[in-house]
């Protein structure tokens, strides 16, 4: 019987590669029947999660190099047509950071903006006490917008404003405080007014509408009396400084009528219980708009979670996961509407060591007020 020849395949032919590709060898030898080891899928779970953090952190640090302008429309009951429209631009907490070579990324994002004045609610020194990121944002301001004013008040972590402590220097004002009204900036001492026609938009510190001026005066004209029997002129400039304050503060109150906008600035925002106990006929009560900061929006913020933590031993939990509510943004509480920056800078001893900026990118607002019946 005739058979076709013998075309049988050794053992390593018949095997095809589809076969093959099960096993750990690429070609015969002592291992070619062992199976390869396969990953374990906890592995790769762990290198994608890794690699997933790894770049949200690389677009977050990205994002916080940049500062955001956010606007906002508030509407003020019985504001005037000729103030439809009247813009402050509010910053704070600049806690000495750098935004570019002479803040030229702040410069850039402000530059074709328009406003009628601005405000920079406190802690705008550094925890250092550097004040050179303070100067250059003022240069900025100044050259932006030289027909808007700049008022600043001190935030808790900024050096003391005037003090005798700096009479050694030559002055009783602080360093920072001297060098940012060099640049055209102004420490809101007492209330200033923008005045269009018959109506009056008061910008001040809410401090000016809770202080016992009555008190203070006879305690700053006993100070004064000691510096001019004293003859030491430090103590002489400071003590005018705090009666010209004083003097400023009760004209302005006597002046405040109740058709006049008030817009008042906080650096740590008042309790709301605070401002829900406020007479209606005392001017804390007719604050229209509240300008605050401090809480830097929590630093670390999450998705539908708000802020991880707010430093607060009042707060639940010592401030740990304490809600959206009063940390950043705009507000109403009871009459008046409240304003809270999420600020832009990160370095603040109020927080751990290892906090930073997390969803929670550098910011600035511009608030716009706008006429309204309610």
């Amino acid at each position: 019987m005739n058979r076709r020849p013998n075309q049988s395949r050794t053992d390593y032919e018949s095997f095809s590669p589809m076969r093959a590709s099960g096993f750990s060898a690429d070609v015969p030898g002592e291992n070619f029947f062992d199976a390869h080891k396969k990953k374990k899928p906890i592995r790769r779970v762990i290198k994608w999660i890794f690699l997933l953090i790894a770049g949200i952190l690389a677009i977050n640090f990205a994002v916080n190099m940049v500062v955001f302008v956010r606007g906002e429309s508030i509407p003020v009951k019985g504001l005037g047509e000729q103030f439809d429209g009247f813009t402050i631009l509010h910053i704070s907490d600049l806690k000495g950071a750098k935004f570019g070579p002479n803040q030229e990324i702040l410069r850039f994002m402000l530059q074709n903006k328009e406003y009628d004045v601005a405000v920079l609610t406190g802690d705008m020194v550094s925890p250092q006490g550097n004040a050179q990121p303070l100067y250059a944002l003022i240069d900025a301001l100044r050259e932006i917008n030289p027909a808007a004013p700049v008022y600043f008040i001190p935030g808790d972590s900024d050096p003391e404003p005037v003090s005798m402590a700096y009479a050694d220097s030559g002055s009783p004002f602080a360093p920072w405080v001297l060098g940012a009204q060099q640049r055209g900036a102004k420490l809101l001492s007492s209330p200033q007014a923008v005045t269009r026609e018959e109506q009056t938009v008061w910008i001040t510190s809410t401090s000016h509408l809770t202080l016992d001026v009555d008190t203070m005066q006879g305690q700053y004209e006993q100070q004064y009396l000691r510096a001019l029997d004293g003859g030491d002129e430090n103590e002489i400039e400071l003590s005018k400084h705090h009666l010209q304050s004083l003097e400023g503060i009760r004209e302005a109150r006597e002046t405040i009528r109740e058709e006049d906008a008030l817009i008042t600035l906080s650096h740590i925002p008042p309790m709301d219980s605070e401002l829900l106990a406020a007479s209606g006929t005392s001017l804390l009560g007719q604050i229209d708009l509240m300008l605050c900061g401090h809480y830097l929006g929590g630093l670390m913020r999450l998705p539908y979670l708000g802020p991880v933590f707010i430093p607060s031993a009042d707060k639940p939990l010592y401030g740990l996961f304490p809600g959206g509510d009063g940390y950043g943004g705009l507000r109403r509480v009871g009459r008046m509407w409240q304003y809270v920056s999420t600020g832009l800078g990160s370095s603040d001893s109020h927080y751990p060591p290892l906090f930073f900026r997390l969803f929670n990118p550098p910011s600035v607002t511009l608030l716009s007020l706008t006429p309204s019946s309610m």
